[in-house]
């Protein structure tokens, strides 16, 4: 008997991140986790049932961006007993560096490796960068992996082509090492500098959160 799967959906929604707020982690000592997210106390799933997530969002005209300013989709791995630097978290969506937005994802396992892709549709700096990003499980006949996508769609919001960002092979990894995480689910967005004064970095997410579980 195969089960039915369960679709949430978390309704529209806006973050605002004041300046000194990142999810990052890295050697020796650095480990930051306090951006903004909604929902606030993030909903969690049992990792075994968790299949895909899915976030649509903007940020703000690229005028008025800064470095490293982001948002979009996050996912944190945890399971009791665990310290706070030891939890595990995969972050996924926009980000602004040097000047221009990048669709970008952040891997943490033991510390946080980042890998970003272009937005060659974004022409100006007046434009709101935006992005439909989804996270999902998938399996081929090396095993189990947790895949990125980046949605394109038209303006209608039909769905044109799926861009492969990345392949997470440690989220599933090993026969039975799902059991006992869960996964939260959250939109998130963060400011992680302080150059550039105490303004807020505000980011729309107008179609909300979308997170499909088995039964």
């Amino acid at each position: 008997m195969v089960s039915a799967n369960n679709i949430e959906t978390i309704g529209p929604f806006s973050l605002s991140a004041p300046p000194g707020t990142d999810i990052w982690r890295k050697p020796p000592a650095h480990d930051a986790f306090n951006a903004a997210t909604h929902p606030a106390s993030l909903p969690q799933y049992p990792l075994e049932s968790f299949q895909r997530a899915r976030v649509t969002f903007e940020l703000p005209p690229g005028e008025e961006l800064r470095q490293y300013d982001q948002a979009g989709l996050l996912l944190h791995f945890t399971k009791p007993g665990l310290a706070a630097n030891q939890t595990k978290w995969l972050k996924t969506g926009i980000e602004w560096y040097q000047g221009k937005p990048y669709i970008s994802t952040v891997s943490t396992d033991a510390y946080s490796d980042w890998s970003i892709v272009p937005i060659p549709e974004f022409t100006s700096n007046e434009a709101r960068p935006g992005a439909t990003i989804e996270a999902r499980r998938e399996q081929d006949a090396l095993g189990k992996s947790l895949w990125v996508y980046w949605v394109v769609r038209d303006q209608g919001g039909n769905e044109l082509e799926r861009r492969p960002l990345r392949e997470v092979n440690w989220v599933f990894a090993g026969d039975g090492e799902e059991e006992g995480w869960s996964v939260g689910v959250a939109g998130y967005t963060c400011r992680p500098t302080t150059a550039g004064g105490d303004g807020l970095l505000e980011a729309e997410f107008k179609e909300g959160l979308e997170i499909e579980t088995l039964d």
